[in-house]
């Protein structure tokens, strides 16, 4: 015995079907996804400028290592508040450590904290059109510039 389904019910099907598809490899791009752009901040971005490099190694395990890190990004930067040790004696570079976190994975934007502190904030910059390749973009003052003041490429 043959059994004959009508056109629609076989669209209805497909459409479902097709459907379920979609809602579970979206669920599983999204909780890889989020690994997956945090492993891209992962490793050593440096800044050769003016004579000197600068360094911020990004660990897998949340932490930094900041070298040679440009004062005017870190040191009077809060608003009466304490800042991290490596400002007190006003250098033009600071050397620090503490946690990193992506707060906003739409933004792209990437917390440092040292000693509990805020140590500078990074923002996504894309290298091309397409978006495949990015900086780390650091701004001096406001964020509203067509380009951030400082641009930390990955090794």
């Amino acid at each position: 015995m043959v059994i004959r389904m009508k056109p629609m019910a076989i669209v209805a099907i497909a459409a479902i079907s097709v459907l379920l598809a979609a809602c579970t490899s979206g669920t599983a791009d999204q909780k890889d996804g989020g690994s997956d752009l945090r492993d891209q901040y992962i490793g050593t971005w440096t800044r050769s400028a003016d004579g000197g490099s600068s360094s911020l190694v990004l660990s897998p395990n949340g932490t930094f290592e900041a070298h040679d890190f440009p004062a005017v990004l870190v040191c009077g930067q809060s608003t009466g508040g304490r800042e991290i040790d490596a400002c007190r004696s006003n250098p033009d570079t600071v050397s620090a450590a503490g946690t990193w976190s992506i707060p906003d994975e739409e933004q792209g934007t990437v917390w440092l904290d040292s000693d509990g502190l805020s140590f500078s904030t990074a923002y996504r910059n894309f290298d091309s059109f397409f978006g495949k390749s990015f900086s780390l973009g650091f701004y001096t003052g406001s964020i509203d510039k067509p380009k951030p003041d400082y641009l930390f490429a990955k090794r």
